[in-house]
């Protein structure tokens, strides 16, 4: 026997389009005036707030197969991963002393390509210097000094460009530089922040006075705590 029953979703769409449209006629911008019009918005509002919270459990139950299905998964996958991510980070670990190491290595040859670069291309200008217009030996010393200098300058710029790396997997493993900040000063760097981003420092400030204003707080230092009246 095929049931009448519409099914949970097209039967609270129903139920609360019919309430939002009872709402319409009362709710249409006139002030209330007696009170039985507060008590039939009372009790329309006592609806809506029942019709809301039957129909989220409604939703809760028709979305618990899929949450506890995508926990099952979560739960068998994460612990494999973790370990993944544990092994990552102890390879990334053991790395690093290495490529600092030689990265060291590296700015010291870098250092000693460029003082040859240099010192070659001094060399070709005192040979520039020295030579006579009409000496072909000359020129031709001063042309092999340039084009050394020219080769010294590129190798400098290579060793200059040289990154310390660890290849043998998909890609190539390097050093990165992370810039982690640290409060030494809490008073410097609230100066700085109330001048840096003064709004973004309001609304933090608002933010933690809001929170002490929940907690029961009628006094806080440069704010003022307003007691605002609502429907409940």
């Amino acid at each position: 026997m095929l049931s009448n029953n519409p099914p949970p979703f097209d039967a609270f769409s129903l139920h609360i389009e019919e309430l939002i449209e009872n709402a319409k006629m009362f709710l249409d911008g006139e002030p209330i005036a007696t009170q039985g019009q507060a008590d039939e918005i009372g009790k329309l509002l006592d609806m809506i707030r029942t019709a809301k919270k039957d129909a989220d459990k409604e939703r809760a139950t028709e979305k618990k197969p899929h949450d506890d299905a995508a926990k099952a998964v979560q739960g068998k996958w994460k612990p494999l991963l973790d370990r993944c991510d544990i092994a990552a980070d102890t390879a990334k670990k053991a790395l690093v002393p290495w490529l600092e190491h030689l990265e060291a290595e590296q700015r010291k040859a870098a250092e000693k390509a460029r003082e040859e670069a240099e010192a070659k291309r001094l060399a070709a200008l005192e040979a520039e210097r020295a030579a006579a217009s009409a000496n072909l030996e000359a020129i031709e010393r001063v042309e092999l000094a340039r084009k050394e200098a020219e080769q010294a300058e590129r190798a400098a710029n290579r060793a200059d460009k040289a990154k310390a790396h660890a290849a043998g997997g998909s890609r190539a493993i390097g050093l990165r530089s992370y810039w982690i900040a640290e409060l030494v000063d809490p008073v410097a760097a609230l100066k700085y922040y109330k001048q840096a981003q003064p709004e973004l420092l309001k609304a933090w400030l608002l933010e933690q006075a809001q929170k002490d204003a929940n907690a029961g707080k009628r006094a806080i230092p440069g704010c003022v705590i307003r007691e605002d009246r609502r429907a409940a």
